[in-house]
């Protein structure tokens, strides 16, 4: 029988050093250095496994040291605990950390499955159904891969045909974390990393309980004869524990000497396949349920919030407002811990008023068409935080009206090319491949200066913070222009870049002027694009310039 493997006790975290090594470290080691250099990020060599294993860090972390104030955590930031505490504080987890052998498995069913034997390769998202997986791709995991395969897989599985349940937060969740400044301009630490995440109000006496690790105590099934699992069935720390699928690892000795095809080492045990029965946990219910992603309801009347999904790998600035500010409408809402990070950091001051300026968000989840992953995309983003709540709310309402006023550019502008391109009927062909790229091209080429204006926005507002009241006016006017002005640029650059008036025939060379006539229009404030445009940003209206009039001469 292979021996145990208590994920407490061995060195199974992969994790990046300062100076670019990789070690494995155990979960108590995170706070310190190591061969006296910072541990400064999960290095697991998949960032869906990265994200995965960093959110079970921080979920451990907040049901046994999680902060019970605002202090506390800022105490624990500015000194975290040192490995003994960590390992004492731990210590009541062990029941849940047993990776194999009889009895409760960490992130697996607590019964003896018996069936046919599913390959190891299908526990990663981006692998296809059991009956395509290609031969050669991921054949064998040591224990530590194992591990990080099923924490990522039940934190995040996808529908998976009949009885096969999908995560808490459904297939491919979105997770948003706080990437915090630091007083050095250095890269954070991982113990900086995982605590600016922690969620408060978490942390129990009692923890080792199925309501917490559901693989202590036998699986909530699913089928005809079972329940849905809402909060009100278990502790709400169970969001970063979930068990939707009931799966049993098979381990073997490692005779071979094969390597593991996650993490590249060599175990004297691991596994090839595992047994896998439908029916798992079914999480319903869980509205605003996780601490490290942001939501989502289509309207105000809608009861319950859903969590945000990425539509393709790329987050741009129009997805960056829901996830790092509550909108207007209060129909998307950041993750939980977004909004703790930006009460705690009120607190910075001094030069350590970095760590809440300087502060990135993390964005990372998979692009899913249904059922099918089809890309996992990953971007850091600036928070944008002020230091106090007026302040980044000044923030917020200026994004979305700038938002607004760049969705009528870029339509504009779209229209403006197809007037150009196509005549006054605009009948595109349906194959063409020109207008969505005009249009992407727009929400590209403004990003840097969406962030830019926003940050320097945000630190006037700092720096004004004792009377923004008296400020709000000229701030909401000023900052609005230079990003009307940085649309106009861009929004002129594309029509020109796309529409050559050298390459036009002759025929349409009037729809050529026409087409920039109308977009210069709406960049200026005229047409009722231009109206819309500038009431968005709240600017003056716009006013026709008068002609100047020649004085004749006296008679």
């Amino acid at each position: 029988m292979p021996s145990r493997y208590n994920l407490l006790h061995e060195a199974w975290i992969p994790v990046a050093l300062s100076d670019g090594r990789r070690v494995f470290v155990r979960p108590c080691d995170i706070s310190e250095l190591y061969d006296g250099r910072p541990i400064v990020r999960v290095a697991t060599g998949r960032p869906d496994c990265d994200i995965s294993l960093t959110e079970f860090l921080i979920g451990i972390l907040a049901v046994t040291i999680g902060p019970e104030s605002t202090k506390d955590w800022h105490k624990r930031y500015r000194k975290p605990p040192a490995r003994d505490d960590l390992e004492r504080a731990f210590a009541q987890l062990e029941p849940a950390m047993m990776l194999n052998g009889p009895g409760p498995r960490f992130f697996q069913d607590i019964e003896h499955l018996e069936g046919a034997t599913t390959e190891i390769a299908a526990l990663f998202m981006d692998v296809p159904a059991a009956h395509f997986v290609k031969p050669g791709r991921t054949g064998v995991l040591s224990r530590a891969g194992a591990a990080i395969a099923l924490a990522t897989l039940q934190t995040s599985a996808p529908a998976g045909g009949a009885g096969h349940r999908t995560s808490l937060r459904g297939g491919g969740p979105l997770s948003t974390l706080v990437v915090p400044g630091t007083v050095d301009a250095r890269e954070p630490t991982l113990w900086q990393r995982l605590w600016a995440n922690v969620p408060s109000g978490v942390a129990s006496i009692t923890v080792a309980t199925p309501a917490v690790f559901p693989w202590l105590g036998p699986t909530r099934v699913s089928d005809k004869s079972g329940a849905a699992t809402t909060p009100a069935d278990v502790a709400p720390a169970q969001a970063f524990f979930g068990l939707p699928r009931r799966i049993r690892m098979e381990f073997v000795d490692n005779a071979d000497g094969r390597a593991c095809d996650l993490l590249g080492i060599v175990d004297e045990i691991v596994t090839t396949g595992y047994v896998t029965r439908p029916w798992g946990t079914n999480y319903t219910g869980w509205s605003r349920g996780h601490p490290l992603s942001p939501y989502y309801r289509q309207k105000e009347s809608d009861g319950e919030f859903l969590p945000l999904h990425m539509r393709s790998s790329r987050v741009g600035y129009r997805q960056w407002l829901g996830m790092s500010l509550e909108g207007q409408s209060g129909l998307r809402v950041p993750a939980r811990c977004v909004d703790e990070f930006r009460r705690r950091a009120e607190d910075f001051e001094g030069e350590e008023a970095v760590i809440r300026h300087e502060a990135l968000l993390l964005v990372a989840g998979y692009a899913m068409d249904n059922m099918k992953p089809l890309d996992f995309g990953e971007a850091l983003l600036p928070l944008i935080v002020t230091g106090s709540k007026d302040g980044d709310e000044i923030v917020r309402d200026r994004a979305q009206q700038w938002i607004a006023a760049a969705e009528l550019v870029a339509s504009q502008l779209v229209s403006s090319v197809k007037r150009s391109l196509y005549g006054q009927r605009g009948n595109a062909d349906p194959g063409s491949t020109v207008l969505d790229p005009v249009r992407d091209r727009f929400w590209g080429e403004t990003e840097q200066a969406f962030y830019g204006e926003l940050r320097i926005l945000a630190d006037i507002v700092e720096q004004r913070r004792d009377n923004l009241v008296e400020h709000v006016d000229g701030l909401r006017i000023a900052s609005g222009e230079r990003w009307r002005t940085a649309l106009h640029i861009a929004a002129l650059r594309i029509f020109d870049a796309t529409v050559s008036i050298e390459d036009v025939e002759s025929h349409r060379i009037a729809d050529v002027i026409e087409g920039r006539t109308n977009l210069l229009r709406s960049l200026t404030g005229f047409g009722p694009v231009g109206a819309k445009v500038f009431e968005a940003l709240a600017l003056p209206a716009a006013e026709p310039k008068k002609r100047a009039t020649r004085k004749g001469k006296a008679a």
